[in-house]
């Protein structure tokens, strides 16, 4: 895996979602795995979250220039995020066939501490837009703690 450093993570994940005037809000807590690659400063965390349509797996991977976000299973959607809030597109397969739309940037703070053991905190923001016209805003929050298990 060349220059990986990889840690076992408890993940505290928290997705507040505004649609219209509707605001969902879902917490969850998952194992994952984050890895931190020496070699390209990137950094990735993997988990996976069991929903009513069957197992979803996700990989968040973090560069100084964009994040992307990978899920597959009972969902397939890939989201790529830059940071200089160029729009792109989003793909999103819920085995119904393809619904494509684009994605925003709005914001992301990430924050790592190796003292005791590993944590950190990843927070992004971003719009999702059908045509051109705003079909929610989410906000994801996660708090990474080393599973020391």
């Amino acid at each position: 895996m060349g220059n990986k450093e990889k840690t076992s993570v408890l993940l505290r994940l928290k997705t507040i979602s505004k649609q219209e005037m509707e605001e969902e809000i879902t917490e969850l807590t998952l194992s994952g795995v984050f890895y931190l690659d020496h070699t390209t400063g990137s950094r990735y965390l993997h988990y996976e979250e069991e929903q009513e349509a069957g197992m979803i797996r996700t990989v968040l991977k973090i560069t100084d220039q964009e994040v992307l976000l990978m899920r597959s299973g009972a969902v397939n959607m890939r989201m790529h995020f830059f940071r200089e809030r160029k729009r792109s597109t989003v793909s999103v397969d819920y085995g119904v066939g393809k619904l494509m739309m684009e994605s925003e940037l709005l914001n992301m703070e990430e924050a790592y501490v190796q003292e005791a053991g590993f944590s950190g905190k990843i927070n992004f923001q971003y719009e999702l837009l059908d045509r051109g016209v705003n079909i929610g805003i989410f906000d994801v929050s996660m708090t990474l703690e080393e599973d020391k298990e």
